[in-house]
């Protein structure tokens, strides 16, 4: 079981070093760079976008499923089987 735990742990640590850039990322620029209407500070900004949003959604997820918990919680009702 031990061994087992060290090889998630390493195959954890492996993958993110196999995914540096996103490869949709790298066709976008270089598919923009034909266009006359290129705007590098919009571009920019719109990738900037889009990472907040993909680093927002985790949090929103977390946040919902917190406040449901403690209204539940506060509510009196509990989650699980039931105690006798």
């Amino acid at each position: 079981m031990k061994w087992f735990g060290i090889i998630v742990l390493a195959f954890l640590l492996a993958v993110p070093a196999a995914s540096w850039a996103c490869p949709n990322c790298k066709e976008a620029i270089t598919a923009a760079g034909d266009e006359a209407d290129n705007d590098p500070l919009r571009e920019a900004r719109a990738y900037n976008n889009s990472i907040y949003v993909m680093l927002a959604v985790p949090y929103a997820l977390l946040g919902s499923m917190g406040l449901a918990g403690y209204r539940m919680y506060r509510s009196g009702r509990r989650c699980g089987p039931p105690t006798s």
